[in-house]
C-alpha cells in the first residue's frame, strides 16, 4: 500500500491567510509527508477560478516541492496537455524530474471544465487525440533521443530534447471517471489509474475500477504491475461527530465550486452554497451518507476500516485530500500525523513499510 498527499489547490479572501502564506502552508505540509515516508505528493491543474486555479501550472509548485524533499515523488493530478504545447509540457516536468533527482511521476485526464477550453480555445472532442499525441511528444522527449514529429495537432523538425529525464521516462497515471472508454484506454496503454472518491458511489467505483482491472488482465498484463490509486476527501477527528462538523462546510463548498465549474457557472459567488450540494451525492436521503460511504472524514478506527476495503478490492495506493475550502493548515497538518501515526498502525503497517 501506497500513500499519497493530493491537494486541489483552493484559495481564496476570507481564508485567513494570504495566498503566498498558503503556498508555503502547502510546501510544509509537503515537507512533514515526506518525513513520515509517505509515497507521493500531487496537486492539480485549473485555471482562471479559486477551484484549484492557485496552481494553473503544477510544474513550478512541484519544483519548488522538490528542493524542499529528498523522497517523495511528485506529480500533477493532473497536467492538462491538451490545453499547451507539449514540446512545453515535456521541458517543465523533465526539468522537475532533474531537480527532485528523478521523482517525477505524471498525470492525464481529459478535464471537465468547460471555461479553461474555451479560454484555450480547445475543442472538447479533440481532447483524447490531443493527450494522445501529447504524451507521444513527451515519452519520446523524456527518452532523450533527437527525433521529429508529425501528427495531427503538431508538427516540428528534428530536435534535441534537453533536458530528458532522469531515467529516460515518467511513470504515467491516467484519471478516471465517467466514460468507460477511459478506464480501457488506461488499461490498453499500460498506465496506472487515479479515481476520485467523493463524485461517486461505491457501487460505481467497484464496477469502474473493475472494467479497468479486466482489460489489464485481458491484456496479458501482470497484476503485480497494476496500480491504482483511490482519493478520499479526509478529515481526522477522534469521533465521526466531530469530523463532520469540523469538515461539513469545507467539503460542501468544496464540491459546491466543483459543480458549478463544470456546469459553467463560474461566476457564481455563493461560497457556501446549501445542503443540496451533499444531498445531491447521496445514495440515499441523509447527508452525512457523503461523509460515510465516499470520505475519510471520520475517527480513525472508521478510516483504517475503510481503507482496509478499498485494499481488499485491490487498490494498491490511498490518496488523502486533507485540505480543501476553509480547513486550515493546523487542521490538515493534524489529519496527515493522525493518518501516519494512529490510522496505519491499525492496517499493520507504517508510512515506510506501506511505501
Amino acid at each position: 500500500m501506497d500513500l499519497s498527499l493530493f491537494y486541489l489547490p483552493t484559495w481564496r479572501e476570507g481564508y485567513g491567510m494570504s495566498l503566498t502564506r498558503y503556498y508555503e502552508e502547502l510546501t510544509e505540509s509537503v515537507k512533514l509527508a515526506d518525513s513520515l515516508g509517505w509515497t507521493r505528493a500531487m496537486t492539480t491543474e485549473h485555471h482562471f477560478h479559486y477551484y484549484g486555479g492557485a496552481v494553473p501550472n503544477p510544474a513550478i509548485i512541484l519544483a519548488a516541492w522538490a528542493r524542499e524533499t529528498k523522497n517523495i515523488r511528485l506529480a500533477p493530478a493532473v497536467s492538462l496537455m491538451q490545453l499547451r504545447d507539449p514540446l512545453k509540457v515535456a521541458e517543465d516536468y523533465a526539468l522537475v524530474d532533474q531537480l527532485s533527482g528523478g521523482r517525477v511521476d505524471m498525470g492525464v485526464a481529459k478535464g471537465f471544465v468547460p471555461h479553461e477550453f474555451d479560454a484555450f480555445h480547445i475543442d472538447q472532442s479533440e481532447v483524447p487525440d490531443r493527450i494522445a499525441e501529447g504524451l507521444d511528444i513527451c515519452q519520446k522527449f523524456w527518452a532523450g533521443a533527437p527525433f521529429a514529429h508529425e501528427g495531427k495537432f503538431f508538427k516540428f523538425e528534428k530536435l534535441d530534447p534537453w533536458p530528458p529525464a532522469v531515467n529516460g521516462a515518467l511513470p504515467i497515471w491516467n484519471a478516471a471517471s465517467n466514460s468507460k472508454d477511459s478506464f480501457i484506454n488506461a488499461a490498453d496503454q499500460g498506465f496506472h489509474l487515479m479515481m476520485n472518491h467523493y463524485p461517486m458511489s461505491a457501487e460505481a467505483v467497484k464496477e469502474k475500477f473493475g472494467w479497468y482491472c479486466e482489460r489489464w488482465e485481458s491484456a496479458g498484463r501482470k497484476t503485480a504491475d497494476r496500480k491504482g490509486m483511490i482519493a478520499f476527501m479526509a478529515h481526522i477527528a477522534d469521533t465521526e461527530e466531530q469530523a463532520i462538523e469540523e469538515a461539513k462546510a469545507a467539503l460542501q463548498e468544496h464540491a459546491g465550486a466543483f459543480g458549478k465549474v463544470m456546469r459553467g457557472q463560474q461566476w457564481d459567488r455563493d461560497y457556501e452554497g446549501d445542503i443540496s450540494v451533499l444531498l445531491h451525492m447521496c445514495e440515499d436521503d441523509d447527508w452525512r451518507d457523503v461523509f460515510r460511504r465516499r470520505t475519510l472524514i471520520c475517527s480513525p478506527e472508521q478510516a483504517a476500516e475503510r481503507i482496509q476495503h478499498y485494499l481488499d478490492m485491490g487498490f494498491t495506493e490511498i490518496s488523502f485530500i486533507t485540505r480543501y475550502a476553509g480547513l486550515t493548515n493546523e487542521q490538515n497538518m493534524t489529519t496527515i500525523r493522525r493518518i501516519s501515526e494512529e490510522v496505519l498502525p491499525m492496517l499493520g503497517l507504517s508510512a515506510n513499510a506501506a511505501a
